[in-house]
């Protein structure tokens, strides 16, 4: 018999195993990102004792500069992990630290992993006693069970303390009736979870039987809003919608779902609806051994749907043995309109806002406003439309400051109508950031969290918050939390290279991007970052070619003009001309030319006058494309003027 001896921390019903470096609760695996895993450690090596903040920082981070909200995000990290939202395990002592409330044992109730000897007959597990057999020597019972059993770690011996106890009292039992008892006793530890919570579920999209693509926005709709509701759920972790879609018309096999998006359990459905009918079968899914959890048949109108999606939610909530407040079960219920028009109407300008097209954003305008037609106090419109809006705005598809004042009035009138909507207090922390009140918008985004720290909507605007401060390193911490709640999302993975390429790590930035575009050749953004980022490393030509497909995937005057921008740091100054001419002649025309259009025509000109006359203009109008000025390394050549300083100083951001 081999034995594997871990140094091992065990506390209430968790323990923390410093050699293999995991988390368990119980049985259960729970993974730490790297920095939360070494802030547990050190709370729990001291345990009892008072942590100040800086003690905690230096112990953890040592000499690298880091603000609070880094261990701030690694302390909610943990205690999602330990589910101690109130508090009871580690206790916040305001203005002087942190203290681990548990006591804590060392190599103490978890015992070590044993393995099982390989002989002809199958494999060996040795039970041990706990009571010796009168000579200090401690007896073992060695029970032949099938080779594919495997190894048993220790720390599940209470499952089994029945079986030790029956061979304690009945050592004249034969060969046969161990190997049934071994038998017996595998079952028990593999197949038997009583009382223990599910933590993680997806929500896959749910297939629109009649395909019909004008019901289509349906079936999207229903899986997005049972993945908004249960997202605001704390001790749940809920893959976004973006990933969930990624299986859109596939064959779905829940294993391997479970093990891609790191999910415990995964939720099926299929919807029909015939004229008012509406008929929804649902499927929740264990992904470890694809055991069915739930499964129902509903068959309601139409009109009834908005209730319907709640029923859902509630059920699935139960199944996965959550332990809900009656905060968590309210905003679970919670109604923010009872006209089902309205509702639909609001699924729709979603539906329409995610194909990111000039024609998708122009249709989701038109049935947020639908939707608040219908109902004028149906908050969840106003901040759709005000999403919608920044995405207009953001793209130079509208002027930004026409943008800026249609999101701020449709914000402060969903705030105005339900204050705690999280995607109004994100719409809004936006609309701050534009007007340079940086407090304001940190205010405005950290309530956000407060009220739906599972949101990736919410936790990219806190992204979008940190970058433009310099503040790189904790925006990275969200941008991870943001990959772990949407896993395949080429967004987000576009996001961390850039975040990549504002750190200066280009070789990692352009391996992010080039992974990207394995994962999809036909998501523009990427290409158009791939380029930026060989434009600053000096390789034009595959900066032009990158930008090019962007161009062709989508083609917007922004991309053209990045095009020109390449072609003339390049020097191929002919080809930028005829694009810089192109934009005056399509701005003569009347129609709306973002001003940082000819900031970067020039830029790349190396007209500095010029750029900073247009880099002014685009300050003026608001645009939030000059968010990254800080921080890009395309303006690295700027940087000694001191109009640049004088840009930094009018948007108030660090010198």
């Amino acid at each position: 018999m081999q034995k594997l001896t871990h140094q091992t921390y065990s506390f209430d019903r968790f323990a923390l195993d410093l050699t293999r470096g995991c988390f368990l609760r119980g049985a259960e695996e729970i993974r730490l990102r790297p920095k939360s895993f070494e802030v547990l450690k050190y709370l729990v090596e001291n345990n009892g004792r008072l942590i100040s903040k800086d003690e905690l920082i230096h112990a953890v981070w040592g000499d690298t500069a880091v603000t609070d909200d880094s261990l701030a995000q690694c302390l909610k990290d943990i205690r999602h992990a330990l589910r101690d939202e109130t508090q009871e395990i580690i206790k916040t002592v305001h203005g002087r630290g942190y203290i681990l409330d548990k006591e804590v044992s060392d190599n103490g109730t978890i015992a070590p992993l044993t393995t099982f000897t390989e002989e002809t007959a199958g494999v060996q597990v040795i039970i041990e006693e706990e009571e010796t057999n009168g000579h200090g020597v401690i007896e073992t019972a060695a029970l032949p069970i099938p080779r594919s059993i495997g190894l048993i770690s220790a720390h599940r011996a209470t499952s089994i303390e029945r079986l030790t106890i029956a061979i304690k009292q009945h050592r004249w039992i034969a060969a046969g009736g161990l190997v049934a008892i071994a038998i017996a006793t595998t079952a028990i530890i593999y197949f038997t979870r009583p009382g223990e919570a599910i933590d993680s579920v997806a929500v896959m999209p749910f297939v629109n039987v009649n395909t019909d693509p004008n019901t289509e926005y349906l079936s999207e709709g229903i899986s997005d809003s049972i993945i908004n509701r249960l997202s605001q759920l704390p001790n749940l972790r809920v893959i976004n919608l973006n990933s969930a879609l990624h299986y859109k018309g596939r064959e779905i096999d829940p294993k391997a779902v479970g093990y891609e998006l790191n999910v415990r359990a995964i939720l099926i459905g299929r919807v029909s609806q015939r004229g008012d009918d509406l008929s929804i079968s649902t499927e929740l899914v264990d992904t470890r051994d694809n055991r069915r959890l739930w499964g129902e048949q509903y068959n309601r109108k139409l009109t009834d749907i908005l209730t319907l999606q709640t029923d859902i939610a509630q059920e699935i909530s139960e199944r996965l043995r959550l332990r809900l407040t009656g905060e968590d079960k309210r905003r679970l219920t919670k109604r923010y309109t009872e006209n089902s028009e309205a509702y639909q109407l609001y699924v729709m300008g979603r539906y329409f806002r995610r194909t990111r097209s000039e024609k998708g954003f122009q249709k989701s305008v038109e049935f947020f406003e639908q939707a608040i037609k219908k109902d004028p106090n149906y908050a969840p419109a106003y901040a759709g439309l005000a999403g919608t809006y920044a995405f207009l705005g953001g793209s130079g598809l509208l002027a930004p400051k026409e943008a800026l004042q249609k999101e701020e009035w449709a914000a402060l009138k969903a705030l105005e109508i339900d204050s705690d909507l999280a995607e109004a207090h994100a719409a809004m922390a936006f609309v701050r950031q534009l007007d340079l009140n940086w407090s304001g918008s940190e205010e405005e985004v950290k309530r956000a969290l407060e009220l739906n720290p599972n949101s990736v909507a919410v936790l990219q605007s806190y992204v979008y918050y940190l970058q433009p401060l310099g503040r790189l390193d904790e925006a990275m911490l969200y941008l991870k939390r943001e990959e772990e709640l949407d896993p395949v999302s080429l967004l987000i993975r576009a996001d961390i290279g850039r975040a990549l390429y504002f750190s200066r790590q280009y070789d990692r930035a352009i391996e992010q991007f080039q992974k990207t575009i394995e994962m999809d050749p036909n998501f523009a953004p990427a290409h158009a970052r791939l380029a930026l980022v060989y434009l600053t490393t000096g390789m034009y030509t595959k900066a032009i070619d990158e930008q090019k497909k962007a161009i062709a995937l989508d083609d917007t005057s922004r991309r053209v003009a990045w095009l020109g921008y390449a072609y003339a740091m390049a020097g191929q100054r002919n080809e930028a001309k005829r694009i810089l001419d192109d934009l005056k002649d399509e701005q003569s025309r009347g129609r709306y030319v973002s001003p940082f259009n000819f900031a970067l025509m020039y830029m790349g000109f190396g007209d500095k006058d010029q750029t900073f006359i247009w880099l002014k203009k685009t300050f003026e109008a608001r645009s939030d494309v000059l968010w990254d000025v800080k921080v890009n390394p395309q303006y690295d050549n700027l940087r000694s003027d001191p109009r640049f300083t004088d840009l930094l100083r009018s948007m108030k951001l660090p010198l």
